[in-house]
């Protein structure tokens, strides 16, 4: 993360020490840089600038209506699984056009929702929601164009509950279905069923599951050519990992065109932690040290309520310190949180720098499936976000109070 580096032992943030953000800011609080996000953006959006593609931002990585106006200024479209998140990329700027509506179940009002507002492209993952989506267009008046999600059934080296391109997983439609949904076509007559789209995970760091993948629909798309000349876009998806891969954009680049040429098809890729993680961070504070039994706990404000990947994925971020201390607390150490649950904790570790109780920490990379996946668990609030946009901070989300934490409820 070149926008969070240690200066003269301090931690700093674009151009602000984070000790100073959090003097006049509440911990815990998710912060994000403004460069770094559009450098993440413009690296991947200039490797494809000879293709004819769409980059749909997934907005269930985050979908921030301040980051979300960034993107769209970069000529983002966006990924959407929700009407709400639909409704949320209008509201930030993103045109219909450029919106993709995934997801495995969605229900006949965000069907209706979808179609009633020009979306792009809705990718289907079973035959009986082609039926539902046919009839919603014939009732609406419209023709929808559809993206049909095939699963190639790839093993991606990532975390089973991130892996979504095998048979094992609950996502997409086989290959012979779809053959089959295309001898079937005339059936549907209010769809036009013009892509062929698959997504086989996230965080995935070797080329090799993205080539089996290619290799499934292209051998796939060749069948379906034979006999049709609706083909017209691939929906590739996302997955690519931001940090740690073996492989460059260019090499991703080089594959997609050994497959699928450069002028006969339109491209839609979808990536979200690619261009979000590592613009963001979550500041925090040490609440208390405990030591007991030869083990320490470094318990701090922000728990898995605020950030969940830890607990639900075993994912591992690195925490620093905010002051940078080279004298290493050498025992076993956790640093966990303040909900009331085990599994609410972000390392462990043999050693961690000595830090007092108040100090602060940064976790980093949680630009991505950070506060989306946020919740009220402990009737805790939603907390504060903040845009560094050089040496300007700007509040991007307010910290959610108790009046509106309960407003709803009877």
């Amino acid at each position: 993360m070149s926008q969070l580096k240690y200066e003269n032992n301090i931690l700093r943030f674009e151009n602000i020490d984070i000790d100073e953000i959090a003097k006049t800011h509440q911990t815990p609080f998710y912060c994000y840089s403004k460069n770094m996000l559009t450098n993440n953006f413009n690296n991947f959006n200039n490797v494809f600038l000879d293709l004819n593609y769409k980059i749909c931002f997934s907005l269930k990585s985050n979908s921030n209506l301040t980051l979300l106006r960034i993107l769209a200024s970069l000529g983002a479209g966006a990924d959407v699984v929700s009407e709400w998140e639909f409704k949320k990329a209008i509201e930030a700027g993103i045109p219909a056009e450029k919106i993709v509506f995934s997801g495995i179940g969605k229900n006949e009002n965000e069907i209706r929702y979808a179609i009633a507002n020009n979306c792009f492209q809705i990718n289907v993952e079973s035959l009986a929601e082609l039926k539902k989506i046919n009839q919603i267009a014939k009732d609406l008046g419209k023709v929808q164009n559809i993206g049909i999600r095939i699963n190639p059934d790839v093993q991606s080296d990532t975390h089973e509950k991130i892996t979504t391109g095998s048979l094992e997983n609950k996502f997409g439609i086989s290959v012979n279905e779809t053959l089959d949904i295309f001898n079937r076509i005339n059936e549907f007559s209010s769809l036009s069923i013009t892509s062929i789209a698959f997504h086989i995970g996230s965080n995935i760091k070797d080329l090799n599951p993205f080539k089996h993948s290619f290799e499934v629909a292209k051998h796939l798309i060749d069948k379906i050519q034979l006999n049709y000349e609706t083909l017209k876009t691939i929906d590739v998806g996302g997955g690519i990992s931001p940090e740690d891969r073996n492989f460059t954009f260019e090499d991703y680049y080089n594959l997609l065109i050994t497959y699928f040429g450069k002028d006969k098809f339109n491209f839609i890729f979808e990536p979200g932690r690619l261009i979000a993680a590592d613009a963001g961070i979550l500041v925090s504070k040490v609440l208390y040290n405990k030591i007991t039994e030869g083990k320490k706990f470094i318990i701090i404000d922000a728990g898995m309520n605020d950030m969940m990947r830890p607990a639900l994925y075993d994912a591992e971020h690195e925490i620093l310190t905010s002051k940078l201390n080279n004298s290493d607390h050498n025992i076993e150490t956790e640093i966990v949180g303040p909900i009331c649950e085990t599994s609410d904790k972000f390392i462990k570790t043999d050693k961690f720098a000595n830090i007092e109780d108040g100090d602060y920490v940064v976790i980093k990379n949680v630009g991505a499936y950070g506060s989306t996946m946020s919740s009220n668990y402990n009737a805790r609030p939603f907390i504060e976000e903040l845009l560094i946009d050089k040496e300007e901070i700007q509040i991007i989300r307010k910290k959610q109070s108790f009046g509106d934490f309960i407003k709803n409820e009877l």
